[in-house]
């Protein structure tokens, strides 16, 4: 007979598995002051057969299996079991009885097998070594009430004394609750992404309408405007107090223009649309060189066609971004930026000679960080951006060329 004895030394709890209990069934008593024997590495009490001792600790794991709240199975490498503990009653209504007379379904086989070959692979000495193991599975089971209820499974290999596996013990997790949480949790992102979608577009469209004001109206304005004050300059004679200031008013009516049609380029050029993202990233970087001082080289293909005006905008709008941080708080010199495509890609990267960024500030404070990267996932891709002291930030954003965004959005809506 088995029976723990819970006995306390210096104050805190000791618990013993005693195994000293005689042939007849009645308990040994311990004796005043006496703990019992510590447990010998072949644990034999006087004539005890060793497989006494050897049933009592099936009788102990037994029990540690029957009362945990997971279900623990074993089964064989071929996903055949050979034990189940009570606890899938309480998961999923079946009795063990019940699991182990009636055939796993095919589906579920199938997914056990494949588990079943993962957990393999972790087997060799080196993963071992490392500390690896396979990583648990998620399967939605059907109760027998009819009710479905998410489980997470975790599985270790069981090998023999030569280290060959020989079957799979595994211990299974009720994650319902989880699960609930974390699909309500995947629809809400999904519900903002879609809203920053929008936000994008509708701010898109706003830029474009305040271009179109800033080159039509505005602009014949200032033409308007231009022809009078040159009309009066004329007049007024070439010796005149009077002419010489129409004479600037016209040159400050050239600026403004230029300034307007500069403010409607950088708002919403129309050379994307027109020419498109290769040569609009070029005559962004000469306008960045030309207003900061900055030296910027550009390494571009000759063309770029058949990028999607989706992708094209998130890139030009990345480089804009990307190029306001670098003037305002770099201190660089120089900036490169590059475009490649690769395996249906497009790669963008710009990278400065500057101070990097600041680390005591947390990178999700910076509005134009965060916004990369949120017009990077919106467009299915992502952005990277790394620092080194004194050795400036590069950029780089991926973007797909493919549609693989819609596909993006199927997995997370």
């Amino acid at each position: 007979m088995i029976r723990y004895v819970a006995m306390h030394r210096k104050g805190g709890p000791l618990h013993a598995l005693d195994e000293t209990s005689p042939a007849d069934g009645k308990s040994a008593k311990s004796k005043p002051g006496r703990s019992p024997k510590a447990e010998s590495p072949e644990p034999q009490v006087g004539n005890q057969p060793k497989k006494n001792v050897l049933r009592g600790r099936e009788s102990l794991y037994r029990l540690l299996a029957e009362n945990v709240s997971d279900v623990i199975w074993v089964s064989d490498l071929k996903a055949n079991l050979v034990y189940i503990s009570p606890s899938v009653t309480r998961q999923i209504g079946y009795t063990p009885d019940e699991i182990m007379s009636h055939p796993l379904t095919v589906t579920t086989k199938t997914h056990l097998r494949q588990a079943i070959q993962k957990a393999l692979k972790y087997v060799s000495p080196e993963r071992q070594r490392k500390g690896d193991s396979a990583r648990p599975f998620r399967m939605a089971v059907t109760r027998k009430d009819g009710s479905a209820v998410w489980t997470e499974t975790y599985m270790s290999v069981l090998q023999d004394r030569k280290g060959q596996p020989v079957g799979i013990v595994g211990a299974v997790r009720d994650i319902t609750e989880r699960k609930t949480y974390e699909q309500a949790l995947e629809r809400s992102e999904s519900e903002l992404r879609l809203l920053s979608q929008r936000v994008l577009q509708v701010q898109e469209d706003e830029r474009a309408r305040i271009a179109r004001d800033l080159h039509d109206q505005l602009g014949q304005e200032l033409v308007y405007l231009r022809m009078k004050a040159q009309s009066l300059a004329e007049q007024t004679g070439n010796s005149s107090d009077a002419h010489e200031a129409l004479v600037e008013l016209v040159n400050l009516i050239d600026q403004t223009r230029s300034t307007s049609h500069r403010i409607a380029e950088s708002v919403s050029p129309p050379i994307l649309d027109d020419m498109g993202l290769v040569k609009a990233v070029r005559l962004c970087a000469g306008e960045f060189s030309k207003h900061s001082s900055i030296a910027c080289y550009v390494d571009v293909p000759v063309d770029s066609p058949g990028v999607p005006r989706e992708i094209a905008t998130a890139a030009y709008r990345i480089l804009q971004e990307a190029l306001t941080n670098v003037s305002k708080h770099a201190q660089a010199s120089e900036v490169h930026i590059s475009i490649a495509e690769t395996r249906k890609t497009l790669v963008l990267r710009i990278s400065d000679n500057g101070v990097g960024l600041d680390s005591t500030v947390p990178e999700k404070s910076s509005l134009g960080l965060v916004g990369m990267r949120e017009r990077a996932r919106l467009a299915g891709g992502s952005v990277r951006i790394t620092s080194r002291p004194s050795r400036g930030v590069q950029v780089v954003a991926r973007l797909p060329l493919d549609g693989s965004r819609a596909n993006i959005q199927d997995r997370t809506t």
